[in-house]
C-alpha cells in the first residue's frame, strides 16, 4: 500500500515536472528570456565579475547572503548564466509548487487537467511579459504570490507551511521592499487560516501560528543582519548612506527645481552646472555631490512636500485617492480586470448554492469579512503607491499577482467545502463550470497579451542592435575605457537596452561604466576606475590616455562643457568616432574630451 502510494506521488511529480518544463519551453522557443532593465544587467555584472573582473557579493540590491552565493557559483563556473538561471528557477519553481498544490486539491483526473490548463492560461494570459522579460522585483513578487497561495490552500491538519515560509525569506533577499509591501497579504493569510481552525483559541494553534510568524521574522532578521554585517566596512557603510539618500531623492522626493529654489542651492554650495549633472543623472562626474549634499536636499524637500501623519509624500491623500479612482474607472490593465473578475466570480460562486439552499445570511457572514479586509489592504497599498508616485509596473504587478492568488485561494478553499457537502449527482458541476469559464477568459487574455509581448520583443530586438554595436565596439577597443551618458544607456524608442539571459553569455570584464546610476561612487565603481589607473571620472576624461565619453547622437553636450568651465577648465568635446549598427545607423557617438590648450588629442 505504501509502495503504491509512493509510486503515485512519484508519477504525479514527474507529470508536474513535464508540465513545468512545457511552461519554460514555450517562452524559450517562441521568444527568449530577457533581463528587463539595466538594473538587472548591472546586478548580473557585479555577481558574475563582468563589472570589476572578480565576482562580488556586494550587489547592493540583493541581500548579501544571496549575492555571495551567486558570486560563488560564478567563481566555480564563470561562463554560466547563474543569475538569469536563478531568476527563472524562482519564477517557474513557483509555478511548479502551485501546480503541485492544485493537483493535490483535486482527486479526479478531469479536475487536475482543468486546474493545470487554468494555471497555464493564467500565467501566459496575464503574466507572459513578466515571464519572458524578467525583472528581479517581479521575481520577488512571484515568490510572495506562491507563498500566499500555498498558505491559504494548505490543509490545517497536515500543513506545516515550511515552504511558504522559505519563499517569504527568499523574496526578502531578492527584493526587500517588495516583500515588505506584500507582507500584509501574508499576515491576512495567517489570520484567515487561524480563523478557519475548528477550535481557534487553543494553545496548539497559538504555538502553530506564532511559530510560523516568528520563523518568517527570524529568517528575515538573520538575512538582514548578515547583510548589515557585510556592509559594515567604512567604505561600504559610507556608500550605503549615499545610496539611501540618492534613493529617497530620486525615487520619492524629486529634485527641487533650481530656479525656484536658488537660495537653497546657493546655501549648500551647489552650482547650476552641478545641478545639471543631478538632473541628467550623470552625478558620478562631480565628487562634490556627496552624502551630505543629497541628505540636505532630502531634508529640504521633506519640508516642501505633503506630510500625512508623518508620512512625507509627493501627492496628498486626496490626490492619491483621485488617481486610484481614475485607475479603477479608466485605466485598468488586463491584470486589473482579472482581479476584478476574480472578485465577482468568487461572490457569484458562493451565492449560487447559498440561494439554492437558503443560506444567504450564513454565506454573507463568511465571505464579506474576507473580501472587505482584502479590499482594505489592497486600497491602502495602492493609495500609498500613489502618494509616493511609485506606480511602476514592476511594483504594481507583484501586488496584483498576490491579490489574485489570494482570491483564487479563497475560491478553491470554498470549492472544497462545497464539494464535500454536495450530493453525488451535482458534485463537481459548479467546479467544472467555474474552470471552463476561467480557462475561456484567460485564453482570450492570452491572445491579446501574446501580441503585446511580441511587439515589445521586436522593439527590444531593434534596441539590441544599437546596444550590441556599443558592446562590440568596446570589445574591439579593449585598451580604451568608456564612460556612458546615463540617459543614452536607458532605452531606444521606448524599448529598454538590456541583454538576453542565455544567449552569447560573456562574463568578461567590461571596459565601460555609467556616468551615474545607483552603483556610482561605490567602492566597486572606484575599484573599476582605479584598475584603469584613474582617480575619478572627472579627471579620467581629461587625461592624455584617459576615458572617452559615449552618448546618443541626439544628446546635447553643452552641459558637459559648462560643468568643466565652472571648474575653471576650458575643454573641447570632439567627436572621435561613431558607433554604427550593422545597417549603418549611428547608435552612439564617442567623444574625446580634452583641454583647450591640448592640441594633440588621442
Amino acid at each position: 500500500m505504501t509502495d503504491s502510494r509512493t509510486g503515485r506521488k512519484a508519477g504525479r511529480v514527474c507529470v508536474l515536472a513535464v508540465f513545468t518544463l512545457l511552461l519554460v519551453a514555450f517562452p524559450a522557443i517562441v521568444f527568449d528570456f530577457y533581463y528587463d532593465l539595466n538594473d538587472d544587467t548591472l546586478i548580473k555584472d557585479i555577481v558574475s565579475g563582468a563589472y570589476t573582473g572578480m565576482p562580488s557579493g556586494y550587489s547592493v540590491q540583493l541581500l548579501y547572503p544571496l549575492s555571495w552565493l551567486l558570486a560563488l557559483l560564478y567563481k566555480a563556473v564563470p561562463n554560466a548564466a547563474w543569475y538569469g538561471l536563478f531568476l527563472c528557477v524562482c519564477q517557474f519553481g513557483a509555478a511548479f509548487l502551485i501546480a503541485v498544490r492544485l493537483t493535490a486539491l483535486f482527486q479526479s483526473a478531469k479536475g487536475r487537467i482543468m486546474a493545470l490548463l487554468a494555471e497555464f492560461f493564467l500565467l501566459f494570459g496575464l503574466f507572459l511579459r513578466e515571464l519572458v522579460i524578467v525583472q528581479y522585483s517581479v521575481t520577488a513578487g512571484m515568490c510572495m504570490m506562491c507563498a500566499v497561495f500555498l498558505f491559504i490552500t494548505s490543509d490545517n491538519k497536515k500543513g506545516r507551511n515550511v515552504i511558504p515560509l522559505l519563499l517569504v525569506v527568499l523574496a526578502f533577499m531578492i527584493r526587500t521592499e517588495v516583500c515588505l509591501m506584500l507582507m500584509p497579504f501574508v499576515l491576512m493569510a495567517g489570520l484567515f487560516k487561524w480563523a478557519s481552525e475548528e477550535t481557534i483559541f487553543t494553545g496548539a494553534n497559538f504555538r502553530k501560528y506564532l511559530a510560523l510568524i516568528g520563523g518568517a521574522l527570524l529568517g528575515m532578521l538573520v538575512m538582514f543582519s548578515l547583510n548589515m554585517l557585510a556592509y559594515r566596512a567604512n567604505d561600504w557603510g559610507n556608500f550605503r548612506d549615499f545610496f539611501d539618500a540618492r534613493t529617497k531623492l530620486y525615487d520619492f522626493y524629486d529634485l527641487p527645481v533650481y530656479d525656484e529654489n536658488k537660495a537653497f542651492y546657493e546655501s549648500v554650495g551647489l552650482s547650476r552646472e552641478s545641478y545639471a549633472l543631478l538632473e541628467n543623472y550623470n552625478f558620478a562626474l562631480d565628487e562634490s555631490i556627496d552624502t551630505w549634499l543629497l541628505e540636505s536636499m532630502v531634508r529640504y524637500q521633506r519640508r516642501q512636500l505633503n506630510d500625512t501623519f508623518g508620512l512625507v509624500s509627493k501627492n496628498s491623500v486626496r490626490e492619491a485617492f483621485w488617481l486610484y479612482q481614475q485607475r479603477i474607472l479608466k485605466q485598468m490593465s488586463a491584470a486589473d480586470l482579472a482581479v476584478a473578475a476574480a472578485y465577482g466570480l468568487y461572490v457569484v460562486f458562493c451565492m449560487i448554492p447559498a440561494v439554492k439552499n437558503r443560506q444567504i445570511g450564513a454565506v454573507f457572514r463568511r465571505i464579506v469579512p474576507k473580501i472587505a479586509l482584502l479590499l482594505v489592504i489592497r486600497s491602502v497599498l495602492w493609495l500609498y503607491l500613489y502618494m509616493m508616485d511609485r506606480v511602476l509596473e514592476r511594483v504594481t504587478m507583484p501586488l496584483l499577482m498576490t491579490e489574485l492568488a489570494f482570491i483564487l485561494g479563497f475560491l478553491l478553499y470554498d470549492l472544497r467545502r462545497l464539494e464535500k457537502g454536495a450530493e453525488p449527482k451535482t458534485k463537481g458541476i459548479t467546479a467544472t463550470t467555474v474552470y471552463l469559464l476561467v480557462i475561456f477568459l484567460l485564453a482570450a487574455a492570452f491572445a491579446v497579451n501574446f501580441g503585446r509581448v511580441n511587439d515589445e520583443y521586436e522593439a527590444r530586438a531593434r534596441a539590441d542592435m544599437r546596444w550590441h554595436a556599443f558592446m562590440d565596439y568596446c570589445r574591439e577597443h579593449a585598451d580604451a575605457y568608456y564612460v556612458m551618458d546615463v540617459y543614452s544607456a536607458t532605452s531606444y524608442e521606448g524599448a529598454s537596452y538590456s541583454e538576453k539571459m542565455f544567449e552569447d553569455v560573456d562574463n568578461a570584464c567590461k571596459n565601460y561604466d555609467y556616468c551615474g546610476g545607483w552603483l556610482a561612487k561605490s567602492p566597486l565603481a572606484r575599484k573599476k576606475l582605479a584598475d584603469k589607473g584613474f582617480r575619478d571620472m572627472q579627471s579620467a576624461l581629461l587625461q592624455e590616455k584617459g576615458a572617452y565619453f559615449v552618448a546618443a547622437p541626439d544628446r546635447d553636450m553643452e552641459w558637459l562643457l559648462a560643468y568643466y568651465a565652472k571648474r575653471g577648465v576650458r575643454v573641447q568635446c570632439r567627436c572621435a568616432d561613431a558607433i554604427r549598427t550593422d545597417s549603418g545607423d549611428v547608435a552612439f557617438l564617442v567623444y574625446d574630451i580634452r583641454r583647450d590648450d591640448d592640441e594633440t588629442g588621442r
